[in-house]
Formats: C-alpha cells, structure tokens, sequence
C-alpha cells in the first residue's frame, strides 16, 4: 500500500492543506508549529483501525465545531482481498497523475478514496467516496487495518511488554501462551505470599481485622495479606528481559529503540509506518543506523515511511530529494512542498546548512566572516529585543547559514525555492557576481549589500569611530602580531613609513587624510584575511559594536547594511507564523 494524497480540512492548527506524495520515503522537515505532526496524526486518523479514536473540540481548526472535520486520503497498491466485489473493489477510483478520478481506467492508477468526517457530535464516520459522489460506502475498522498503517513509536514501552495491541503479541500472533504463564506464576506467588511470616504485614492485617470488628463488620476468620487472584492476570506484566534486568531499566534511547525495532518486525511488507520525530532519545549514530535501514526498506519497495524530524544529522544522512518542507501560515493554510530533485544546489545546501531546513526564514551570510559577524551581531541584538518585551530571532524562527563563498547564490535560491524567506548579506567588491546577485533578487532573496566596491572589513573600516577603529587595530594584532599588521597597511598606504599601532599616529603620517588611512586598513584587513573565520568574526563584532554609528551620522554603510539585516530578521512576514 502506498499513500498518495492526504487533503485536510479544518483539523487541528489546518484550516486547509493539500499534499501529494511520491517516493516511498518521506522526511517531513520545517520550523516549529508547522503542522507536522498533525499531518500525521490526521493519517493516522483516517486510517485508523480503532472503531473510536478519542476526538475532542479541541481537534476542530479554531475549536469551531460548526464546520466539520473532513480528512481524505488516496491509496494505491492495495491488497487484493480489500477489492474483492464483496468488499470495496466497487468503490475503487483511479489516480491520474495528481488527478483523482470516477474509474481505474486508461492510465489512471488503481486507488480507494477514503474520507474521514467529523461533525459537532464528535461521531467520526468513515467512507469510500468517487470523485462527484457526496455519499460513500462505509469502510469498517477491520478493512482499514487491512491497509496496514502504524505509527511507529507510538507508545514505545507499550512494545517491550506482551500487551493487548502490542508488536510482540502481533509477533507471537497470539499463540504466546503469555496468558497461561501468567495465571501459574500468579498462583505460585498467592501460595509463596500466603505462607510467608512478615510481622509488620500480619500485624496490621490483625489491626484491620479489630477495626473492622468495632464497625460491625462480621467477624473475619483469618484475615491476613495476599495477592489479589486477579492483579496478575494479564500478560501487561511480562516484559522483555535482558537476563535478569528488565528492559524498562534501560535508558530511553535504548527502550525507544528496541520498540521501534519490534514494530517494524511486526510490520508486514506492503505496511505505511510513520514516526514523529525520529531522533528522540537516541545518539546521532543510532539515528543515522536506523534512517539508512527505513530506507533501505522503502527503496526496496516493502514499506512506505513518513516521517518529521527536527535534527541536522537527519537532513544530513538523507537525501534532499527525501524532504519534503512543510510551512503553516497564520490563516491555516499549510503548504506541503517535495523537494525536486532536480532542484540546484538543494543536496550542498542542506549537508552544509541544515538547522536552516527547521527555521522560518534564513540569512545567507557570504562567507566566514560575515556568519561570525553577524551572530555576534544578533547576540547583542536579542537581549535589547527582550528588555522591550518583543521576540528574539530564535522565537521569529531565523537561522543564520554560511553562504559558502562563491556557493552563496546556490544555497540561497534554494531555500528561497522551498518557500523560505530568504536574505543573502553580502560584500560588495567583486562585480563578476552582479548578474548572479540581480537574478537572485529577481526570484525574491532579499538582499543586504555593502556599500559600493567594498567588503564587509572595508565596510567596518569606513563606518568605525576613531576608538573603534583603533580597538579594530588592536584586535589585529592581537591576532596577526604588529610587525605584520603595520606591514599590511604600509603596503596598501605606498611609500609610508608606520610606527606603533596607534590610529591617530598613523592618521600624522598620512597628512590627516582620514580617507587614505581608512581605505588602506580596510583593504589590509580583506587581502590578509585578518577576520576570516567565524569565531574572529564574532569576536569582532562583540568587540566593536558600541564604535558603530548610527545609519544618519556620516552616511555609516556599515549600518545601514545592518539596518536591513535587522529589520528582515525581527519582521513578520505571511511565512512567519505557524500552528501546532
């Protein structure tokens, strides 16, 4: 069985949302409170095999029960015995590419069209529908198991135990004798307890009893502690051990695991598994072990895996034609969009920067120096932002992604093309990339440029106080050594002659020419890398922050790149909100 298209309506934080789904691997990646899981618990709803899934008010988009929950899916490949003409082979549609239609004819694909409605009454009711046909013919519990779909990870301790619904009851298909080992074990632990003599038990067993005696209560005979015959009954109490520990002991990691591991044991080819959140509990080597095996399976065509994660290392192992990006808007509309595979620069963009695939909106910053800068930046930026009570970057979703250098249009446009709001923060002193740069802006990257033929370390020189600027040189040397960085500039200066590393000596030396001095420090800093790594570049920016002027004193390009860069960061944009 294979899901094909999922469409909701007025379910949870979903007032609509329409997804069609290919590959037999699905990664559902994007920012917090985009709907992810609700769009599997929705699945999972539909193809519930429970005759009464708990529903609540809570469930209808908004809590307006006045419209109705109404959740369809379209499966393909279906088991035989469900498309009998005594069961629902009468009621099959066809899939036309992502056209749903009345009969499997021509070169329409096989498919059953199943609608689950929920009213005010909380009375879901579930139907397979055709394409212009309102009413349906019912579909029962048992013919939607038939379909085969789990959620794995579901209640995992529940699958270490021989429980009612548990995958090691489904593995020992009923015949475990679990019922039967319990009852005797029950009975030899009535007998063991009944001849035991523990003082403190017997004592206040004989205090119950005069108790009980002074209410009026009959006479007892022999009142005494035991077990109750019926407490132990159920095989909920057999549980997997490991030798002698019982696996509940065990770390979580471990036990969601080996849950997992049984349920997908339990799971017969053909089955829809999906699991929410895939990295809970376990370690980074775990989670890539256990995504190449779903994979693995997926690709051989036994199983089809939905799935939503939050980890980096999950964007990392997959591959980017695996991910679809799932985006809520504050009207609750969500957008379901697969990454093609055809898509440029999606693979470099998403091993190189994951965390941006779970934000709401990325700044692609050029290269080494401008991500440390701009991190430092925003360090200073959220604290101001929360003693005015307003939302930090991380509560408005932003994540910040090295550009690459000459890779930063690739990265951008990608993001940009998976319906993330996107500003690229660039240098300025390079005019082979213009036309890339235009086309970027004409696709809908935002842009934060440097002033003219200027890069960032240029653009710090020029806007700088003279204090700033002279913790700029100290900065360097501190890293570069004196003799190195006076060399650097000497060179950029012609014919001068410095000594020390005192800014306002130097400014002497160059007949108080502010302009000269600055463009030489500037063009020192760029060629001789002095600030390029993340780290410096953070470093800097703490450093200097109070030096920078505001956007209307000397024209300061510095910020008014910042300036840009702040308001896309902290604005609210239509892709900015979510619901859970």
């Amino acid at each position: 069985m294979k899901i094909r298209k999922l469409e909701i309506r007025n379910f949870r934080g979903i007032r609509e949302a329409t997804w069609s789904i290919t590959g037999n691997l699905i990664a559902l990646v994007g920012p917090g409170d985009s709907t992810k899981t609700t769009l599997l618990d929705a699945l999972g709803l539909v193809l519930s095999p429970s005759h009464s899934p708990t529903i609540t008010d809570a469930d209808f988009y908004g809590l307006d029960t006045t419209r109705d929950i109404d959740i369809r899916v379209v499966v393909t490949e279906l088991p035989s015995a469900l498309i009998t003409e005594k069961q629902l082979g009468k009621h099959r549609s066809g899939l036309k590419g992502e056209e749903i239609v009345h009969d499997p004819l021509d070169e329409a694909v096989e498919c059953l069209y199943i609608r689950l409605r929920v009213s005010s009454d909380l009375e879901p009711t579930w139907e397979v529908i055709r394409p212009g046909e309102e009413e349906g013919r019912p579909i029962s519990a048992y013919q939607r198991r038939q379909l085969g779909f789990m959620r794995l990870g579901d209640r995992s301790e529940l699958h270490l135990r021989w429980a009612r619904g548990s995958a090691l009851s489904t593995l020992t298909d009923g015949a475990s004798g679990a019922g039967i080992a319990m009852l005797d074990a029950q009975r030899k632990a009535r007998e063991a307890v009944s001849k035991s003599a523990v003082k403190p038990l017997e004592d206040a067993a004989s205090e119950a009893k005069q108790a009980a005696s002074e209410f009026g209560v009959a006479d007892y005979g022999d009142l005494r502690p035991g077990l109750e015959p019926s407490s132990a009954t159920s095989s909920y109490s057999l549980i997997l051990h490991d030798s002698d520990i019982p696996l509940s002991n065990y770390g979580l990691g471990t036990r969601r695991l080996t849950g997992l591991a049984i349920q997908d044991k339990a799971v017969g080819d053909g089955a829809i598994i999906a699991v929410d959140e895939i990295e809970h509990g376990l370690e980074p080597h775990r989670l890539v072990y256990t995504l190449r095996h779903l994979k693995q399976r997926a690709e051989k065509g036994d199983i089809q895996t939905i799935l939503t994660t939050h980890s980096p290392v999950a964007v990392q192992t997959l591959e980017a034609s695996d991910f679809t990006v799932v985006r809520s808007s504050e009207y609750g509309l969500t957008e379901c969009r697969p990454v093609p595979a055809t898509l440029s620069g999606a693979q470099g963009a998403f091993r190189g920067a994951p965390a941006a695939l779970l934000a709401r909106k990325v700044v692609v910053a050029e290269g080494a120096t401008e991500i440390g800068f701009l991190r430092g930046v925003i360090a200073r930026w959220d604290p101001d932002r929360l003693n005015e009570g307003l939302s930090t970057s991380a509560a408005l979703g932003v994540a910040v992604v090295d550009g690459g250098g000459s890779t930063f249009g690739n990265r951008a446009s990608a993001f940009n093309a998976l319906g993330y709001r996107t500003l690229l923060a660039i240098d300025n002193d390079a005019r082979d990339v213009d036309a890339k740069v235009k086309a970027l802006t004409d696709t809908g990257v935002e842009l934060a440029r440097c002033s003219q033929d200027r890069s960032l370390e240029q653009e710090l020189v020029f806007s700088l106080t003279e204090s700033g600027l002279q913790q700029l040189i100290e900065f360097a040397v501190a890293l570069r050594g004196e003799q190195s960085v006076r060399s650097s500039v000497e060179a950029q200066l012609g014919s001068v002659s410095l000594s020390g590393n005192q800014v306002a000596d130097w400014l002497s030396t160059v007949d108080n020419d502010w302009p000269r001095l600055r463009n030489g420090i500037g063009l020192a800093a760029k060629k001789k890398e002095w600030f390029k790594r993340n780290a410096l570049g953070e470093e800097l920016a703490n450093t200097l922050f109070e030096h920078l002027p505001e956007p209307d004193i000397n024209g300061s390009g510095l910020s008014l790149w910042l300036a840009k860069i702040r308001t896309f960061i902290y604005s609210r944009g239509a892709g900015d909100s979510g619901q859970s």
